[in-house]
């Protein structure tokens, strides 16, 4: 779509507990992109490309990312993600990347683009890559992670059955990896929770 959801996942632990916060929001200038996101972009961006081609990271070193030309991928940044990228290939499975999906059922208005989505077996896996080093994030109850996995369960769960969902976020500047298993009933209760 190219574009934000004012619902979207990043900002739900702001917008479920305050849906007032959106109206706030709206007065706001729109701000320019931080060097810190902008990172996120090219490492995300490196993330895709390494997974979708099964190449590794090292390739890269030195070029720039197809979003931004002004940038080139650091050796630290192709080391870091790579961790990310064999991390994802070590599930195995049926796996998507960069994918868009929808709770629009849930909340009006709701989609965003989940980092990894896997299938395999009879579990639902949803890995969201963290580049940034300053906050720990953990998997369980995570609302970005449940919003990604209610659009994935809910797009999925009309050719595939699933026993499990798992939820994972993988912050490797951090040494940080961290998985949640649970049920399509608690992420669908979930959704059920988060509808405005």
């Amino acid at each position: 779509m190219g574009t934000h959801s004012v619902y979207g996942p990043s900002s739900a632990h702001r917008w479920l507990r305050c849906p007032g916060s959106i109206k706030a929001e709206e007065a706001m200038p729109e701000e320019k992109e931080s060097p810190f996101a902008a990172e996120g972009t090219d490492a995300h961006e490196l993330a895709e490309l390494c997974l979708a081609q099964k190449i590794t990271t090292r390739n890269f070193i030195g070029k720039t990312p197809l979003i931004n030309k002004e940038r080139v991928i650091t050796t630290e940044m192709a080391d870091y993600v790579q961790e990310y990228v064999d991390y994802v290939r070590n599930i195995g499975g049926h796996q998507e990347y960069e994918q868009e999906v929808s709770y629009d059922d849930w909340v009006p208005g709701g989609f965003g683009t989940a980092d990894a989505i896997v299938t395999k077996d009879e579990t639902l896996f949803v890995i969201d890559l963290k580049y940034g080093k300053g906050v720990k994030v953990d998997a369980p109850d995570n609302p970005q992670g449940m919003l990604y996995a209610l659009g994935a369960l809910s797009e999925r769960e009309v050719f595939l059955s699933f026993d499990k969902v798992v939820i994972a976020i993988h912050q490797p500047r951090l040494n940080h990896v961290s998985e949640w298993e649970t049920t399509p009933e608690d992420i669908y209760s979930f959704g059920a929770h988060a509808g405005l």
